[in-house]
């Protein structure tokens, strides 16, 4: 690999904060299993001119879920945890759901909830941001999402309460499923989930800066957010978003004290700590070489869950074509199909505010791009994965 690719990426990540996209960002890929390439471009904040710190911390929204994920696998390998098993047999509030069809109706549901439906976003439920669908309406008067003040158990408890949106199963919706996810493993492990994840995972990998809070010396380091609040998301999905700063503390709050977790959002990370997982998903392996997810394990997990009548996935209006799931996130399975240059067999995810990351097998290659940007549609993230392709060589 030559250096003038490697400047791809630096090019592309300039191109968007010469146009004002994003304020500053951040990445670092690993191709077998070294250090290929790093960097960062533009400020702190499109209000100071400070550059971006060293090890910057990043809230990371929906990039949680793959590691919340990757603890339920641990714990299937362990036998702890069935994919068979109903949600219903840890958190009986799941018995006997009613679900809330589009027209109006509701209807029991003729199908349980199982640990499977959870981890492949086919549970029957649903998220506040969701264009027509009227249990995810609920969510929002409920501000189920910008409520950062409850506690995992009354989040899931106050979201067991509400009807499905269809029959598990059925079909596949992006959800809350991967918090109630990390409320059975509370329960099954005994512990609270970010005490679970540091012990299995943080821990071996060395993510001394992945939590649910940010430590008060290390406040300076928190990137600061810009962005849509989530009402004015749900005004217009598609409108193009001014970089301008947001306040974030009510729905995801930086303090111990506030005694915040969940499953889906909530965690804060550096670029570094999120490579180390994300090479970790590619076999396994804690940062020493020993095992955490055994070969065959990493194998079962990579696997696609869904039928081709489920795919592509799509979060409301926005489909994927190409991309299946499997127990961690996307996973790509015909490039014949994909909108954006990739790997057959990457797979990963991204988060609200336009973080991003992938990791593929058969290249031996994983990558993570951070930024702070909330409700931005643009494509930043999947060219920046392009970018570190055209250095393959």
């Amino acid at each position: 690999m030559s250096v003038n690719r490697k400047n791809i990426m630096l090019k592309t990540a300039q191109r968007y904060v010469d146009a004002g996209t994003f304020s500053g960002i951040e990445w670092q890929v690993q191709h077998r299993g070294a250090l290929w390439h790093s960097g960062s471009v533009g400020r702190a904040g499109c209000d100071s001119s400070a550059p971006i710190p060293d090890q910057a911390i990043y809230r990371i929204y929906s990039m949680t879920k793959p590691i919340v994920a990757a603890m339920a696998v641990i714990l299937l390998q362990e036998n702890r945890l069935h994919l068979f098993d109903p949600v219903a047999k840890f958190i009986s509030e799941f018995k006997d759901p009613i679900i809330l069809h589009s027209n109006g109706t509701r209807e029991k549901a003729t199908v349980p909830m199982t640990i499977e439906h959870l981890l492949t976003h086919r549970a029957g439920l649903s998220y506040d941001f969701l264009p027509d669908c009227p249990v995810g309406t609920l969510y929002r008067k409920a501000r189920l999402a910008e409520d950062g003040g409850r506690s995992l158990t009354d989040f899931v408890n106050d979201l067991a309460a509400m009807p499905l949106a269809f029959n598990p199963g059925s079909r596949w919706q992006y959800s809350c499923s991967i918090d109630v996810l990390a409320r059975v493993i509370e329960i099954v492990t005994d512990e609270p989930i970010g005490a679970v994840l540091d012990r299995y995972l943080f821990a071996p990998l060395g993510m001394r800066d992945t939590r649910f809070f940010v430590k008060p010396e290390d406040v300076d380091r928190l990137m600061p957010m810009h962005g849509a609040t989530l009402e004015e998301i749900m005004d217009n999905l598609d409108a193009p978003r001014i970089l301008k700063p947001v306040d974030v503390i009510d729905a995801y709050p930086t303090d111990e004290s506030a005694d915040f977790a969940r499953g889906g959002v909530g965690l804060f990370s550096t670029v570094s700590d999120y490579l180390r997982f994300a090479a970790f998903a590619l076999d396994g392996k804690g940062r020493h070489g020993e095992s955490i997810i055994s070969r065959k394990m990493v194998d079962f997990m990579w696997a696609n869950r869904l039928p081709e009548h489920q795919r592509p996935i799509a979060i409301g209006p926005f489909p994927q074509p190409g991309y299946g799931w499997n127990l961690l996130g996307r996973v790509m399975l015909d490039l014949g199909q994909a909108m954006t240059f990739t790997g057959l067999g990457e797979g990963g995810w991204a988060g609200a505010a336009t973080t991003f990351f992938w990791a593929d097998r058969e290249e031996d290659m994983a990558g993570v791009v951070m930024t702070q940007h909330l409700g931005s549609l643009s494509p930043m993230g999947f060219d920046m994965r392009a970018a570190a392709y055209q250095g393959l060589t």
